[in-house]
């Protein structure tokens, strides 16, 4: 049995009154990448859709892999805010994790998301 790590997402929305943000925590196995961790979000969405800020842009976007993610290049949309950092050994948040660069990088246990998409001008 694969071990679980604890990944915390914290996303802003400018719009849909979540500029104050979201925090989000999730358990992902041991090599999940950020598109697994991600999907694990929107899994706690779905079933708390009380909380869920969806559908976005005329009904456009019904997730957060839909807003941060493109599928067709595997990469993070260009317009995104993102920092990516895990612990180090004192457990501050200073190992830079280059998800722009490789999406598949094996994200470090107890790391921190933030995700913002660019609200336009």
């Amino acid at each position: 049995m694969s071990k679980l790590k604890k990944i915390t997402f914290n996303i802003s929305v400018n719009l849909s009154g979540m500029s104050q943000g979201k925090k989000f925590i999730v358990h992902v196995k041991d090599d999940a990448t950020f598109v697994e961790a991600l999907a694990m979000v929107d899994k706690q969405d779905i079933e708390h859709p009380e909380n869920s800020i969806f559908p976005l842009f005329k009904g456009y976007i019904q997730n957060y892999l839909q807003l941060f993610w493109d599928p067709r290049e595997n990469k993070i949309y260009d317009d995104v805010g993102l920092q990516a950092y895990g612990p180090d050994e004192e457990g501050n948040l200073r190992k830079f994790m280059p998800l722009r660069e490789n999406i598949e990088f094996n994200l470090y246990p107890d790391s921190v998301i933030d995700l913002q998409p660019d609200p336009g001008c």
